[in-house]
């Protein structure tokens, strides 16, 4: 069965449409945010730091979000920002503070969203063409377009208020850009290779991890050409890449800083981690991701993920070496790129996250399609081989009956505030950056540090580790004392918990809400608060969750809204 044109592109736009519809209905009932999604308005707006030695009332929290008046468009501001944060290029920032300036002082989740939005429907269309052209066929192009639009993979990446979705976005763009050249062959001109440059110098701007996709995108191409003698080619592509790369440089040159250090912590980390622990740790991480990959893509189902990569890769050795039909060699353009960005990303990354293999997603959903297509294609009967199509749009349906995407929260009674004003203890850790916009419900909010910390946190996160199979020999002790122990924004220790009794607001207060930090010594909170502050009594309002509540040390921070245990104090 074959497609024309205009009808593939029609349906195409259905397709799109209804996709961004799923994600919408998803984004409206998204309460709460994960604390790098407020992050994502912070950096691309503010400069102003929240009052640590004070309170804070609704209007600074939104002044730390928003854009002001003054400085709208204040693109200068944004660079700033990522220079400080040192984690990220400012591409992605730039675009969501263009949209926000647009409306000045206004904080909510629709602008960050809108971004994403275009990216996922550009997204969305140059999967089509890739599609198209590694098959040669609309219909197996939208099939393939249509498993991954209506996966949770698609409307999580749609609904995280990060970098992801555009970062998706020039990864397929440059994927597109690439099989075009690819199906010129020898004879491709100098122009047909402009549109590199743009991409690559963005795509970088945009998230580090470009650079792995694109090189591995870039090494398909090299060894395709060169078993072409395409030498020309080969040469044009190295050269406006190079120079994408270089100009990006001359933008940004902290991108070498970040890459090779940044802030994350880790790199300032003095910790010596025998072999068994590693080893261990990998293997975890390694099955954390396949989870993240079932859940995305498979219905939650590890036992289908594995069932799909058995047929998959049974039915390509009978291909290959039974009935000699080799993989296309375009098709080379989709599964190297796409496994090997998951399967490396999976072991480099700071944490279990799937944030990080987003970008992949797209390429490892076309390529199951696409097998399968293959494998259905042995029968002859037309309505047998239409299997493919009715199984994306049942595991689509099925996928949203059984598994709930990401970074949509919702889980907690702390938007119903008890008290008109809050105060927030917390650890060096700044904790808080994810608690700004339940704050800003409150009168007043003051935001102090401790520098006690959890008696029982390590031991927690030994546990977790060890009933996952990681032999930690007592790591994570260390590893947590080091990690969470790196004081204030000025990188000293610091505990302002005694301001607490000197508060004149405070103590003339009949009541107040308190979040304790999951990471702070709850125990010696509550207890100084009670003995030097009228407010002797308490009542939980509401506690935070238990690791062992997940199996993914991740899910615990995207599925949680404040890493605190909350208690209202009175007279």
């Amino acid at each position: 069965m074959k497609l024309s044109n205009k009808t593939a592109n029609i349906i195409l736009a259905i397709i799109i449409v209804l996709s961004l519809c799923v994600s919408t209905y998803f984004e409206f009932t998204k309460q709460g945010y994960h604390e790098d999604e407020l992050l994502t308005y912070n950096l691309a707006n503010s400069s102003k730091q929240l009052n640590t030695d004070g309170w804070n009332s609704p209007e600074d929290f939104n002044e730390y979000l928003a854009v002001s008046d003054a400085h709208r468009f204040d693109y200068a501001q944004v660079y700033q920002n990522q220079i400080i944060d040192a984690s990220h290029p400012p591409f992605y920032y730039a675009l969501v503070h263009t949209v926000c300036s647009f409306f000045p002082n206004v904080f909510n989740k629709w602008l960050a969203y809108s971004v994403n939005v275009i990216m996922m429907t550009i997204s969305l269309i140059l999967l089509f063409k890739i599609g198209k052209r590694v098959t040669n066929n609309n219909l197996y192009a939208l099939i393939a377009t249509g498993g991954y639009a209506f996966s949770i993979a698609c409307i999580t990446t749609t609904i995280y208020l990060r970098m992801y979705s555009t970062l998706t976005m020039f990864v397929l763009a440059f994927l597109y850009i690439t099989l075009r050249i690819f199906d010129i062959g020898r004879d491709v001109k100098f122009y047909e290779f402009l549109p590199v440059l743009p991409i690559v110098i963005f795509g970088i701007l945009t998230q580090y991890y470009f650079i792995l996709c694109a090189g591995l995108i870039g090494l398909v191409f090299l060894i395709l050409q060169l078993k072409r003698r395409a030498v020309k080619s080969v040469l044009l592509y190295i050269v406006t890449a190079l120079i994408g790369a270089g100009i990006a440089l001359l933008i940004y040159p902290y991108i070498i800083e970040n890459v090779l250090g940044g802030n994350r912590g880790l790199g300032s980390l003095d910790l010596s981690i025998d072999t068994v622990t590693i080893v261990t740790y990998f293997v975890y991480k390694l099955g954390t991701y396949i989870q993240i990959l079932a859940k995305d893509l498979f219905l939650g189902q590890v036992w289908l993920l594995a069932a799909c990569t058995v047929i998959a890769v049974g039915f390509g050795i009978f291909f290959r070496f039974v009935k000699k039909r080799k993989l296309p060699p375009k098709s080379l353009f989709v599964v190297i790129p796409g496994l090997v960005y998951f399967f490396a990303i999976s072991m480099l990354s700071p944490f279990n996250s799937d944030r990080y293999v987003m970008a992949s997603l797209p390429l490892i959903s076309m390529m199951f399609v696409f097998a399968f297509i293959r494998i259905f294609g042995i029968f002859g009967n037309e309505k047998v081989r239409l299997a493919v199509p009715a199984a994306v749009l049942l595991a689509s349906a099925l996928g949203f009956v059984f598994v709930t995407p990401y970074y949509l929260y919702g889980k907690t009674n702390l938007y119903e505030p008890k008290t008109k004003n809050c105060v927030f203890v917390g650890t060096a850790m700044l904790e808080w950056n994810k608690c700004i916009d339940k704050f800003m419900l409150y009168d007043d909010t003051m935001i102090v540090q401790t520098t006690d910390m959890s008696p029982t946190l390590a031991s927690e996160l030994e546990a977790f580790a060890e009933k996952r199979g990681v032999v930690t020999n007592g790591k994570i002790t260390a590893f947590a004392d080091a990690y969470m122990n790196t004081g204030n924004f000025e990188g000293t220790d610091a505990d302002s918990l005694s301001r607490l009794s000197t508060d004149s607001e405070l103590n003339s207060l009949e009541e107040v809400t308190v979040y304790i930090s999951r990471l702070a010594d709850r125990d010696k909170v509550i207890d100084y608060i009670s003995k030097n502050t009228p407010l002797r009594n308490h009542e939980l309002i509401q506690e935070d969750c238990s690791f062992e509540d997940f199996y993914n040390w991740y899910d615990y921070f995207v599925e949680t809204e404040s890493y605190c245990n909350v208690y209202r104090f009175y007279r």
